[in-house]
């Protein structure tokens, strides 16, 4: 991970070096027809694709992890590299596949961000890759759902937060949208304190 991360900040600045406007934001296109209304509720065509396209992509990922060849070779790998490879298992294959899996999905997501916010840089994926991880831990490490289900509690925790902890007197400093993220991270603390198995619990191989 620190390599990874090392090696993106020296792609940054190699990028920058040659090409200075890459830290501007850039408009990203709109899908036309929206905004749709539903009663005194008004759903942008941003929200719609994320609505479509979250559960759609939770379901492939599911029937690819829990159905397919490929998918019991990756849940193999998770468990027992080394088992895996006695078995016939291709890991250093296993890997790659779950890399191209984890960019595709992240594109899908980069998708649902630029129709949500009108814009994209480069700085969006940071805050966007801790949010996902404390989904997963919210969830449960492992668990496809329970990743889905954090990503829920986490969105409504940040929603309610800035909603009503500006309510409180004395605490309305603390309730403006700058400070969603602080209180997604107060949950993930909190979780990992009290159950740090996550909502659905952890998935864990079965050892002998």
């Amino acid at each position: 991970l620190i390599t990874a991360i090392g090696l993106s900040l020296a792609l940054q600045q190699a990028v920058w070096a040659w090409y200075p406007e890459a830290k501007s934001a850039r408009t990203f296109p709109e899908i036309p027809g929206g905004p749709f209304e539903i009663g005194s509720v008004t759903i942008q065509t941003g929200d719609v694709f994320l609505l479509i396209a979250a559960p759609i992509s939770m379901a492939v990922l599911a029937y690819f992890v829990m159905k397919t060849r490929t998918g019991r070779g990756m849940q193999a790998t998770a468990q027992d590299p080394d088992t895996a490879k006695l078995m016939g298992i291709n890991t250093d294959r296993i890997i790659v596949v779950a890399f191209a899996l984890g960019a595709i999905f992240a594109a899908v997501g980069g998708v649902a961000y630029g129709l949500k916010y009108g814009q994209i840089d480069f700085r969006m994926g940071f805050i966007l890759g801790l949010k996902a991880f404390t989904a997963a831990v919210l969830g449960g490490i492992g668990n496809i759902y329970g990743a889905m289900i954090g990503g829920v509690v986490l969105g409504i925790a940040e929603t309610l937060a800035t909603a009503y902890i500006a309510d409180i007197p004395g605490m309305d400093q603390f309730g403006s949208q700058s400070w969603a993220d602080v209180w997604a991270f107060v949950l993930l603390i909190l979780v990992l304190l009290f159950r740090p198995q996550g909502l659905l619990g952890e998935r864990v191989a079965d050892r002998a």
